[in-house]
């Protein structure tokens, strides 16, 4: 057996779907929250270097 790190979560899981209690626990919406800004801020950041290598100002 080979560790690989990844992960492919079943929606369906009753122990960690997205109907389980854990996956609705404040914990884990918390969560869920923080990794979505930081990617919609690296995205953001992502968009303003590619205006900036393009010269483009805004």
């Amino acid at each position: 057996m080979t560790v690989t790190d990844a992960r492919n979560w079943n929606p369906d899981c009753t122990e960690h779907g997205t109907a389980s209690a854990w996956w609705n626990s404040e914990e884990q919406q918390a969560a869920r929250a923080a990794r979505r800004e930081h990617l919609i801020d690296l995205w953001r950041r992502a968009r303003e270097a590619r205006r900036a290598a393009k010269g483009v100002i805004q």
